[in-house]
């Protein structure tokens, strides 16, 4: 198990992680203190067309500043997390664009909006670490049937290579006749060295044939356990999904950790996660742009011919 440090918050902020995610391009601003770093915040920098842009890396779900604020009263702390933070952002480069999603830990994006970003929220469900019959207990009566019926049809397994479930993916995404939006090649690197540092699982359902027809794809810190890909075969049936993530939070659990579901997209993500018995917390987006790279934007929105001229 990892241990925790303020500075390096999550897994997506350790340097293995972001060096496979960024291709080795990733970079951090500090602040220090009494020759002690108290305050870091990485991030990566595209450039096209002249333009330098930062936006979340490769299978990067959460970043932000990861900040020491020492011991003191809460007021005090608070303002010296107000003060580094801003600091942080005093550090970064010129950029005409940036934006990140926020780790669990910041609380407040105060220190943002002093610096004229704009700020959005995105919720995720969070079940904590319980006895396995407790969790249980707690989910939804349809989400508990739904598990049961895939039990009886599917076999967990949670040998599944990382090759073999980007290829698994790719081929359930061209039998949707849908395109894949992320970088498999890279994916596949990052959950590589996952694995090889015992932080992440892949779990597969298969049939009574052996043949994989559900996936997913989880790694964990310190303190959280994060869901993170998922797929499945057209002919699978809606229980495979709710069965891995099923052992996924009893894998969380027996770590201690908490079972994050990494944020709610859709009117489906909430039907099927709020069946496991979570409670919502909010992740703080932080973005802001050059008034050039919006008027481009919106360029790129009226005319998608120009998606691929610019960020």
């Amino acid at each position: 198990m990892a241990s925790f440090d303020p500075l390096v918050p999550t897994i997506f902020h350790e340097p293995w992680w972001l060096s496979a995610a960024t291709k080795g391009r990733a970079e951090v601003v500090e602040v220090t203190e009494g020759g002690r770093t108290v305050g870091r915040l990485p991030y990566v920098m595209e450039s096209r067309l002249g333009l330098h842009s930062s936006n979340m890396p490769t299978l990067t779900h959460f970043l932000g500043p990861g900040i020491n604020d020492g011991a003191g009263s809460e007021p005090n702390r608070f303002v010296k997390r107000q003060s580094i933070t801003r600091d942080l952002i005093q550090k970064l480069p010129q950029l005409s664009s940036f934006r990140q999603k926020m780790h669990r830990g910041v609380k407040d994006v105060l220190a943002f909006q002093a610096e004229d970003f704009q700020v959005t929220v995105q919720f995720t469900f969070e079940v904590q670490p319980a006895a396995h019959d407790v969790l249980w207990k707690g989910m939804r009566d349809k989400t508990r049937n739904v598990i049961r019926r895939a039990e009886e049809s599917h076999r967990v397994s949670s040998a599944m290579a990382p090759e073999a479930f980007f290829r698994f993916y790719a081929t359930n995404l061209k039998a949707k006749g849908e395109n894949a939006n992320i970088d498999f090649a890279t994916c596949e690197d990052v959950a590589r060295k996952a694995l090889d540092r015992g932080r992440g699982h892949f779990w597969a359902a298969m049939d009574e044939k052996g043949t994989p027809k559900a996936a997913v794809f989880c790694v964990w810190d310190a303190k959280l356990y994060y869901y993170m890909l998922s797929t499945r075969a057209p002919d699978s049936g809606n229980g495979a999904i709710p069965l891995l993530i099923w052992n996924a939070m009893k894998s969380a659990a027996s770590m201690g950790l908490v079972f994050d579901f990494d944020g709610v997209a859709n009117a489906g993500s909430i039907l099927l996660y709020s069946g496991f018995g979570g409670m919502t917390s909010p992740r703080y987006i932080v973005m802001k742009s050059s008034a050039f790279y919006k008027t481009l934007r919106e360029i790129r929105r009226v005319n998608p011919d120009l998606s691929n001229r610019f960020v």
